[in-house]
């Protein structure tokens, strides 16, 4: 499945209930797209549009989020400051994945070769200030 949403920024409520529609059951979401795009945003309005109502802030120094949602753990990480794969170990990140817990990966890269589930790939671009263009790609 592939498929383009473009949206205004002050729409991203809307858009947030359309990506939550696509997830169905999947597990693992991975955010790819330039410094600035609106990764965290997008995040931030997914969780509360699931129904989390705490403050979502940017996994950006702590690399990883926990927060719990109907008595479930969801992950949010933010690999951007991860330089190697030894990094990933220190950080446990092989057992996040193995939970069987919702992980969103920002920056996902570096990561990619330890991922063997099936995974939604959303990119976010750009078109202007306002405007962004996300392709959300399911990967089995």
């Amino acid at each position: 499945m592939s498929e383009k949403i473009r949206y205004n920024l002050k729409e991203i409520g809307k858009v947030s209930k359309q990506i939550i529609n696509l997830l169905f059951d999947t597990r693992l979401i991975l955010l790819r797209g330039d410094l600035g795009t609106g990764k965290t945003t997008l995040i931030k309005s997914i969780l509360n549009e699931m129904g989390l109502k705490e403050n979502i802030t940017s996994p950006t120094f702590s690399i990883v989020n926990e927060y719990e949602l109907n008595r479930e753990s969801i992950y949010h990480f933010d690999l951007y400051r991860i330089k190697n794969k030894k990094e990933l170990d220190i950080l446990g990140f092989d057992e996040y994945l193995d939970s069987g817990q919702k992980c969103f990966i920002e920056w996902p890269e570096i990561a990619i070769e330890r991922i063997f589930c099936s995974y939604v790939d959303i990119y976010i671009e750009s078109k202007s200030v306002e405007e962004r263009e996300i392709t959300i790609k399911t990967i089995d």
